[in-house]
């Protein structure tokens, strides 16, 4: 009961911080061959976004875009409920490495992200620096995972690594033709396989299906449903997450609006 309850808070915490501005922790405007794309979340938005904001019953979480001159993105900062809450400044080491230096409400300078990324807009490594108490002069690797991709452009294989007592992880990554993809998560240091999530996206590579599990507890499966909706530069603005498992299919619901840089 225990182990099912957390897997589903894992869960829907996992599907939150892939879809919304919780993950802060990486915006970059470029260029594709396709246009300009926005960096958020770790993954591409299209088109240069000059804000987001998340409405819910706990109340108005926001991001505001900053650019120079050139609409070049140099700053973001966070808002909620109307009130700024910190921001992030970004500095660029050559085409395919940003690093981004966040500071809260009071202008401390609190941690330090590195996130390198190829020409088609794949992360490729990312490390997050943290202060680690009492020593709050020297930032410190909290966190590392390096991602590769096939010639087929899809996630190929992953190692994650923590400082704080958590074992690494390596993940690979398989697809069928059917359009699934597989995940298996296993500790690096026994192989054994910590977790499997079996994964279905729609055509602009959301996950529209996830179903996971923990082989080493149980062969039970969590699974779950998403849709959305679109605006007309094809980022979601509706996200519907439903909970099969649950007796009446427990929902939740993220609402985004993105407003955009005049083009």
């Amino acid at each position: 009961m225990i182990r099912t309850f957390i897997t589903r808070t894992l869960l829907y915490i996992f599907i939150f911080i892939l879809f919304s501005c919780s993950d802060k922790k990486m915006d970059i405007t470029c260029m594709s061959s396709s246009g300009a794309v926005t960096m958020y979340g770790r993954s591409f938005l299209k088109g240069k976004v000059s804000s987001i904001v998340y409405d819910d019953e706990q109340g108005c979480d926001s991001t505001l875009f900053v650019y120079n001159s050139k609409q070049h993105l140099i700053k973001t900062v966070f808002y909620l409920n109307g009130e700024e809450n910190g921001f992030c400044k970004y500095y660029y080491n050559g085409s395919n490495r940003i690093d981004l230096h966040y500071y809260d409400g009071n202008k401390k300078e609190t941690s330090c992200s590195i996130v390198e990324f190829d020409d088609y807009k794949n992360v490729t490594l990312c490390r997050d620096y943290v202060y680690i108490y009492p020593d709050t002069t020297h930032m410190v690797l909290l966190y590392m995972k390096q991602n590769s991709y096939d010639k087929n452009n899809r996630l190929n294989d992953a190692f994650e690594y923590h400082c704080d007592g958590i074992p690494p992880y390596k993940y690979r990554y398989c697809y069928n033709n059917d359009g699934t993809e597989t995940e298996e998560c296993y500790l690096a240091t026994t192989g054994d396989i910590y977790s499997i999530i079996k994964m279905k996206r729609d055509k602009k590579g959301n996950v529209i299906e996830k179903s996971e599990n923990f082989p080493r507890d149980t062969y039970d499966w969590t699974n779950v449903k998403i849709e959305y909706k679109y605006d007309e530069k094809g980022n979601w603005v509706e996200c519907k997450i439903m909970d099969e498992d649950s007796e009446s299919y427990r929902n939740k619901y993220l609402k985004r609006r993105i407003h955009y840089l005049e083009e």
